[in-house]
């Protein structure tokens, strides 16, 4: 709190007020060293107590200007965001074109749900600076999680660029943004380049067959879920395919599909609508209708299906209908 104090207390002072104490401008800079190494080291309680001292003696301006950006740094990494917050608003009245400032404070508006602040935060950092890849997905994830699907894309697209599309996270953030957008290109655009720099990863093919399906080619959709099983297994993955071949229309192969799953657990409720559904769409609405009660004991998904399906062909669940 004291040091806060201090820095809300600094205004711009005649020059020769300037001075570290008694000392001359050469023992701010000193002091300033020793901050910067000790948040270099990652020793923020020490850098901060230095600061302490650093800052009561009312270092010139420009010094001052870097020493903020150590303090609000560690301010952050100590949990102490509202003082971060606090430091870096004051950071850019007093250093408008220093990018760190806004950037750090957008940063932290997004980390805790505030988009609607760190979006104009990171577009002033992209006037003072132009390509920033960080600044740029930032506003990305900003725009994204206010629903501003379209512009979110520009600066996915301009992050993944500047990053020469090296960075996996990025690429899978991109499609998966993409996904709900519902662009299925773009989605299925990031994805291939995810692929190429982690070939052996089946998160790839995941996501391509999710665009695909988006697209309507099911029959496509279901050779990638393939694909993405022969680099690793699991329930979820295996259940996406036998989907896929069932809105593809081809039921006997989904049933198969679902079917040892259904072995492993009977209550799988995701297993049985699919299971159902391949039924129903084969004429045999008796067994269908079996499989749409052990549905409807699953999440929303699951029971609305299934409870869509019961409505148009009760056949076989007549205690749905008693009154």
């Amino acid at each position: 709190m004291k040091l806060l104090l201090a820095l809300l207390l600094l205004a711009p002072l005649p020059a020769e007020a300037f001075l570290f104490g008694r000392g001359s401008d050469e023992k701010a800079a000193a002091g300033l060293g020793a901050m910067r190494d000790a948040f270099n080291r990652g020793d923020c309680a020490a850098a901060l107590a230095l600061a302490e001292t650093f800052l009561e003696e009312k270092p010139p301006a420009g010094l001052r200007e870097e020493a903020y950006g150590y303090i609000g740094r560690c301010y952050e990494a100590s949990g102490s965001v509202d003082k971060a917050i606090g430091l870096y608003k004051l950071a850019i009245g007093l250093y408008p074109a220093n990018s760190l400032f806004a950037t750090r404070l957008a940063l932290l508006y997004n980390g805790a749900g505030f988009p609607e602040n760190a979006a104009p935060l990171f577009l002033k950092v992209l006037e003072l600076g132009g390509e920033n890849a960080e600044a740029s997905l930032g506003l990305a994830r900003s725009y994204a999680a206010m629903g501003y699907l379209s512009r979110a894309k520009e600066f996915y697209a301009k992050a993944a660029a500047l990053g020469q599309y090296r960075d996996a996270a990025l690429l899978e953030e991109y499609a998966r943004c993409m996904l709900r957008k519902r662009d299925w290109d773009e989605a299925a655009a990031a994805a291939a380049r995810g692929r190429l720099l982690t070939p052996l990863s089946p998160l790839w093919h995941v996501l391509e067959a999710r665009a695909q399906a988006g697209r309507g080619d099911y029959y496509k959709a279901a050779a990638l879920m393939e694909a993405a099983l022969g680099l690793g297994s699991g329930r979820q993955l295996r259940l996406e395919r036998a989907l896929y071949l069932l809105m593809g229309g081809l039921p006997n192969r989904a049933m198969a599909a679902a079917e040892p799953e259904l072995s492993a657990d009977p209550a799988d409720p995701l297993a049985a609508v699919i299971k159902g559904m391949a039924l129903y769409s084969l004429g045999r609405r008796q067994e269908a209708g079996e499989y749409f009660k052990k549905a409807g004991r699953g999440g929303p998904f699951t029971a609305g299906v299934a409870g869509s399906f019961l409505e148009e062909a009760p056949v076989g669940a007549p205690e749905l209908c008693r009154k």
